[in-house]
């Protein structure tokens, strides 16, 4: 006598693709990841819904609330995701954040790549964390990496690549705070001191050079000027202009334009071509900041990065123009970054201390 056949489904493991399922009325029922809490909860429910309402309303309950994940979801990959995000929404982001958030997805791919888009919980989120760590990052630039991670996340979120679950378990994840962790602290950029900008140019080759005057002469990013070609500068004006459309804040929908005046107008005029679309300097960004880092050496100045003479632009006109003129010029979003350059507080608070004397 054949064996009777059990009204109860069987909870299965598929283990190349590690899922829980189950089998109800010849109809594939996934359920999650297998052993994880959420695949024995939704288990749960189906034999609770089958036991009450039948198998056809069980299955369509399990689907409805979400307590299976897609099949496709399941096979979907970090490395899968992070390919997707490159190929389709890196390109909107400038170069020198482009290059931000290709180092936070290499270090993920080197560690979880493999590993299920719909698996990526806190755990293996901290521990990413802790190999930025391991790499002597900054704490600050270490919680700037893990945003633009999460950020990834809820991208693919929005496609319906990845678990809403998944979004919302990462940000439960608190950002580092000072004395949290052994990263070391970033220094905050300041104004560098005339007197080791005049030393540092005085050894600069005349293409490096030139680049450092301009640079000075309109509070650039150095993306945003070596990235400048012919045809985007405006020089039917007393001040050309040129309106970049690709630049630190243009995936968030905001305009950026660079002034020249007749001063730094001499200087482009050297490396202005025929062809509208080619570079003016063809140099790349890291050649450029290694260049002032070496010619540093030489003055025998403290060492300084090329974004630092952003700060000294900011730092002048905060002073000498205002805030809001700086901020027009610089192309800050809010007042309050424009204010973070300002020396007028400090001045203040002396002012203040000499008056309590």
């Amino acid at each position: 006598m054949a064996r009777p056949k059990s009204l109860v489904p069987r909870l299965c493991i598929d283990k190349s693709r590690n899922r829980a399922f189950c089998k109800v009325d010849g109809k594939f029922i996934v359920l999650g990841p297998a052993g994880s809490p959420a695949a024995q909860a939704a288990y749960g429910r189906l034999l609770t819904d089958l036991a009450q309402h039948g198998s056809e309303t069980a299955v369509s309950s399990v689907k409805r609330r979400g307590s299976a994940l897609r099949e496709s979801q399941l096979d979907f990959t970090l490395n899968d995701l992070f390919l997707r995000f490159v190929t389709e929404e890196l390109p909107r982001y400038s170069k020198a954040e482009q290059f931000c958030l290709k180092s936070a997805i290499k270090i993920a791919r080197e560690l979880y790549g493999e590993t299920s888009a719909a698996e990526f919980g806190p755990l293996r989120f901290r521990t990413i964390r802790d190999g930025m760590i391991r790499k002597g990052w900054s704490r600050s630039f270490i919680n700037k990496e893990m945003k633009r991670l999460r950020m990834i996340v809820r991208w693919g979120v929005g496609w319906e690549l990845v678990p809403q679950t998944v979004a919302d378990a990462l940000s439960a994840v608190k950002s580092l705070g000072y004395g949290d962790t052994d990263a070391p602290e970033s220094k905050p950029r300041q104004a560098v001191p005339e007197s080791d900008l005049l030393a540092v140019r005085a050894v600069l080759s005349e293409l490096h050079r030139d680049i450092f005057d301009v640079m000075l002469m309109t509070g650039c990013r150095p993306g945003e000027l070596l990235g400048l070609t012919t045809g985007m500068i405006d020089r039917s004006g007393e001040i050309w202009r040129a309106e970049l459309t690709k630049h630190k804040t243009s995936h968030q929908g905001k305009s950026r334009t660079l002034h020249f005046n007749v001063t730094a107008q001499s200087i482009l005029r050297k490396y202005l071509t025929a062809n509208p679309d080619e570079r003016l300097y063809k140099i790349r960004r890291d050649s450029f900041g290694n260049a002032v880092k070496r010619a540093c050496l030489k003055a025998g100045v403290p060492k300084f990065t090329p974004h630092w003479l952003r700060h000294c632009v900011a730092t002048r006109l905060t002073d000498e123009m205002g805030t809001e003129a700086a901020q027009r010029l610089l192309g800050h979003a809010s007042r309050a970054m424009t204010e973070n350059y300002s020396r007028a507080a400090e001045r203040q608070a002396i002012e203040a201390v000499k008056r309590l004397g």
